[in-house]
């Protein structure tokens, strides 16, 4: 716990991806139940900064969908 309370919320976020993961590898080795896994969105919260996308998935392909970045990025 020590360890963890003075991690930057960066190296946090790659904690929490990394141990999702890890639990998805387990999970898919021991032939349970899956219960996690694929691409994983990343966030942090906090009282500074607020809500933060530190990993986030595209849904579709940026090249293929140029008028949503050229509308989202001049309102």
């Amino acid at each position: 716990m020590n360890a963890v309370s003075n991690l930057a919320k960066e190296d946090l976020s790659e904690m929490a991806e990394s141990l999702i993961y890890l639990t998805y590898l387990k999970r898919k080795i021991t032939f349970a139940e899956e219960s996690v896994g694929g691409p994983v969105d990343v966030a942090v919260i906090s009282k500074g900064d607020g809500f933060l996308w530190m990993k986030h998935k595209q849904y579709f392909k940026p090249e293929l969908n140029q008028h949503f970045f050229d509308n989202y990025f001049n309102v």
